[in-house]
């Protein structure tokens, strides 16, 4: 009897088995279902990067969907302003569509130096025939936006001609190769996470040789939306070069303001260093800038004072020149732009 007992209750188990396997496959596939059916497929709208009219769903939307999208938008637009707005070097990283050209004339007066004038003059030209991978531009080495806010203002540059090829580019990361008469080749590597719709990380990696000299640079900029006016925004950079040991380092924070669509206002404060042949913060930066659309509405000026707090040592960064002391700047900066790139512009968001 007990053959027959043991056969049945073997029976009964691989039946039990047989059944929770067939469970466990429908609980898998209608979550795969579930999945599929809420997937989002997103369209970049050229003429307009904060657009997400042009996404397609797996799933009827409804009403808390709009909204979703609607402050999904409202973050992304106030990002895109502040960068068109001030005009920065991103413009010409990017690949604006069309040409652009910015005209900048720049007065300083420091404590020190006394009195010093700059203009310069940067462009970048899509080329036809290229499906927009392909540019013209004339830069220099230097990131102006950079310059802009690290102590000291940066190193002068002077600008030369190049042509710019997007290699490879989605909606998060593009990588490109700048050649330009310098002689220069620049490979250059960006990725952007947004980790809420309202606060993003940006990776940007570069790698450079130049008169037989290589370098590499590496930044991190976090950008947070405070509100539809705020922009907070937090870089920091580190470089490295056959020129000089161990690593020059920058952290800046700006905090954008929104007062009209004409005026805008930044709070800025930075610190640079090194790292070799001592661990020293070479210089520190307090200032405030108020940028002006005028006139026209390509015609844009600023007004930027300043502290810094330098050390300023050889051209080996072996001894120390003169000690840490304070020092005040004050910076006018008149700008024009010429050129089609606002097809790739944003939308006034008021």
């Amino acid at each position: 009897m007990a053959g027959p007992v043991y056969a049945s209750l073997s029976d009964q188990l691989k039946q039990s088995e047989i059944e929770a396997a067939e469970e466990i496959t429908v609980v898998q596939e209608e979550k795969t279902e579930q999945e599929a059916e809420y997937h989002i497929y997103k369209e970049l709208n050229p003429d307009d990067p904060c657009d997400r009219g042009l996404d397609t769903y797996d799933y009827e939307k409804s009403w808390y969907d709009e909204t979703q999208v609607y402050v999904n938008a409202r973050f992304c637009e106030p990002a895109l302003w502040f960068d068109n707005f001030f005009a920065n070097d991103r413009l010409f990283d990017e690949g604006v569509a069309g040409t652009y050209i910015r005209w900048r004339n720049e007065f300083t007066y420091d404590e020190e130096e006394h009195f010093k004038f700059k203009t310069a003059i940067s462009a970048s030209v899509e080329l036809p025939g290229a499906e927009s991978r392909l540019r013209l531009t004339f830069e220099g080495d230097e990131d102006e936006d950079l310059r802009d806010i690290a102590p000291g203002n940066g190193e002068d540059t002077t600008n030369s001609f190049g042509l710019q090829l997007d290699v490879a580019k989605n909606d998060r990361s593009k990588f490109n190769v700048n050649v330009s008469l310098s002689p220069k080749i620049r490979l250059r590597y960006r990725y952007t996470y947004p980790v809420f719709d309202n606060l993003i990380l940006r990776f940007t990696q570069e790698l450079e040789r130049k008169k037989q000299i290589n370098k590499a640079r590496s930044l991190i900029n976090y950008e947070h939306v405070l509100t539809e006016r705020l922009l907070f925004r937090a870089t920091s950079e580190g470089k490295v070069s056959e020129e000089f040991e161990g690593v020059d380092w920058l952290q800046a924070f700006v905090m954008y303001q929104r007062i009209d669509n004409k005026t805008s206002l930044s709070y800025e404060t930075s610190v640079n260093g090194i790292t070799e042949p001592r661990q020293q913060a070479t210089n520190y930066r307090l200032g405030f800038r108020f940028r002006k659309n005028f006139h026209r509405e390509w015609l844009f000026y600023e007004i930027a004072p300043e502290v810094t707090w330098p050390i300023t040592y050889d051209e080996e960064r072996l001894n120390i020149i003169t000690e840490r002391r304070s020092k005040w700047l004050l910076f006018f900066r008149l700008e024009v732009h010429f050129g089609n790139a606002h097809k790739k512009r944003y939308k006034d968001y008021n």
